[in-house]
């Protein structure tokens, strides 16, 4: 009885799988192309806060965009952050195009990645802004495909697809492995199915008056998942939030595993307090940690085959969805990553239920509705304004040598 039912939940996991991998293939084989015309001027944000990995690539590929027209904005709250040299010396080998490299520590809320962007958004010249995080690499044709879809009738806001790669070390391997599975495969079919809002921050764009009309970035910089947020909050106001067919890079580099268990802890807390009624049943997305918990608590041949069944299936739908995504990884990397990657993810979604905080840049918080966030911290810490004493914020503007 009980393997039948370890069975029944493992088959209906598999399909589900199944239909996310679809969805994944349908969404990066669109055929829509960015048709040629008018471009609107656009100001790509990279908000820093020290090296990530391959940040010299990942910036360089924003100066190198087959667009006619943007500016690059690097922030960082420490004005001794190693990330803003590097980000001049990139700079320098683009004079043509328009670069603010700024430190600033002013505070409009607690989430410090917003903050950040609200220091840099004053600079930014143009109505259109891209939000790209500092360990995403792009595609020289990633402005066009992604204006190309906010320009689209009803469209407020474009997100990308997140595509793992340049794993380090195993927990790099594990990220980019669950970022090309079921990151991926989950906002596809949200998007393409179920016709929700699912938004991830690493790549994201929109328009400066429908981020004034909810709030601007000072109500987003109250949450953890401020993408998340945005997103619903544009959709609020009658506009489509669209996911771009073409996936941007995470460079995931060589974090440890007990680092990137602790990533995909918080962003289960978000998915709980987001979205509680699919966070309940997300353990059915990951087939083999079910038949494994069969294979233990009912041990006997038959659950042994239905362990060894599952590994190849969902084998077989991890091979195919690198295959969509263009990435391709030796056999043993993948297995590896595949037996590890469940398990994090299972035991991530456990811890969720029994936790209300989040260490997060070196801060701790108390996550409320919605993932508002509450320092955890002294009395006098928890005003998340900056007081006026402080050191003047440190801008360099380096202008382009010709229009851009």
């Amino acid at each position: 009885m009980a393997l039948s039912l370890f069975a029944a939940v493992v088959a209906l996991g598999l399909l589900v799988r199944l239909i996310m991998l679809a969805s994944q293939w349908r969404q990066l084989r669109r055929t829509n192309l960015p048709r040629e015309g008018h471009w609107c001027g656009v100001s790509i944000l990279k908000p820093v806060k020290g090296v990530d990995p391959g940040f010299e690539e990942n910036l360089r590929s924003v100066f190198q965009q087959d667009y006619p027209c943007f500016e690059v904005l690097v922030g960082a709250q420490d004005p001794n952050d190693p990330a803003l040299a590097i980000a001049r010396r990139v700079a320098a080998q683009f004079p043509h195009i328009r670069c603010v490299v700024l430190a600033d520590n002013r505070q409009v809320g607690p989430n410090p990645k917003v903050a950040n962007l609200a220091n840099l958004l004053p600079h930014a010249q143009h109505e259109v802004v891209l939000i790209s995080d500092s360990n995403v690499r792009l595609a020289p044709e990633t402005l066009k495909d992604m204006v190309a879809k906010l320009q689209e009738p009803g469209v407020g806001l474009v997100s990308s697809p997140i595509r793992g790669t340049l794993p380090g070390s195993m927990g790099g391997a594990v990220d980019a492995f669950l970022l090309n599975t079921f990151v991926m495969g989950g906002t596809a079919a949200m998007h393409r199915l179920l016709g929700g809002v699912c938004v991830v921050g690493k790549s994201m764009m929109l328009r400066r008056s429908t981020l004034q009309a909810l709030g601007g970035l000072e109500f987003l910089a109250q949450f953890l998942a401020e993408d998340q947020v945005c997103g619903e909050a544009v959709a609020a106001q009658g506009l489509k939030v669209e996911l771009a067919p073409l996936p941007v890079h995470n460079v995931t580099g060589s974090p440890s595993l007990g680092q990137v268990a602790g990533r995909y802890l918080r962003w289960a807390k978000i998915r709980r307090r987001m979205a509680p009624a699919g966070f309940v049943g997300e353990p059915l997305l990951f087939p083999f940690a079910m038949a494994s918990l069969g294979l233990l608590l009912a041990p006997s041949w038959a659950a042994l085959a239905l362990w060894g069944l599952t590994l190849a299936l969902q084998g077989g739908l991890a091979w195919t969805a690198f295959a969509v995504v263009g990435e391709r990884w030796p056999l043993r990397r993948m297995a590896a990553s595949l037996l590890v990657a469940e398990f994090v993810a299972v035991g991530a979604w456990l811890m969720a239920w029994f936790s209300r905080t989040v260490q997060w840049r070196g801060q701790c918080f108390l996550i409320g509705p919605r993932t508002q966030l509450q320092p955890i911290a002294a009395e006098a810490e928890l005003d998340p304004v900056v007081p006026l004493a402080q050191p003047a914020p440190h801008c360099e503007v380096l202008p382009a040598s010709t229009a851009s």
